[in-house]
């Protein structure tokens, strides 16, 4: 009995004998471990309207001898609670109305961009400036900013800031 088992291995096993069955044992092993080790899962899914930056709420518009300078805060976390670890910038948009028509209707307009590029230091920018120029005189100017992600996706708008461009 023993020597008919043997000659069952040996032919299962072929011209490689024992050891090669072992390294295919081995191989096949090790290539699931890889699958499973690698599975890239981190956690468990979210909403995408949770994956969203909170909104910036304490945008302001001065007016100033080069023009009008927004100031706002670096949100911090997720609408989730989550810390935020792939703020890409800030995405700026403008409402110019006529000093005679502030109820005229206006689209918001995409005026500029800020990058954010301390995303690997330790100490992060917390308030962020930008200096609009290209203003006309008794024109009235809103402005709201949305962060934006390194995928780039864009949070809810700021709250809005105004101002009326009287040259200095």
């Amino acid at each position: 009995m023993k020597k008919a088992i043997a000659g069952i291995r040996q032919q299962a096993l072929g011209n490689r004998g024992r050891r090669g069955g072992f390294f295919s044992v081995a191989s096949c092993l090790l290539a699931i471990a890889f699958l499973f080790a690698g599975c890239g899962k981190k956690g468990g899914p979210r909403a995408p309207e949770l994956a969203t930056p909170e909104v910036i709420k304490d945008l302001r518009a001065e007016a100033g001898a080069g023009g009008v300078a927004l100031t706002w805060s670096r949100p911090t976390r997720f609408i989730d609670g989550r810390e935020i670890r792939d703020l890409a910038g800030f995405v700026i948009f403008r409402k110019e109305l006529p000093a005679n028509c502030l109820e005229c209707p206006s689209p918001y307009r995409e005026r500029s961009a800020v990058n954010v590029e301390d995303q690997e230091k330790f100490v992060k920018a917390k308030r962020f400036r930008f200096v609009d120029q290209e203003l006309v005189p008794k024109t009235v100017y809103r402005y709201r900013v949305f962060s934006k992600l390194t995928d780039g996706s864009l949070s809810d708008p700021s709250n809005e800031a105004g101002i009326t461009w009287r040259p200095e």
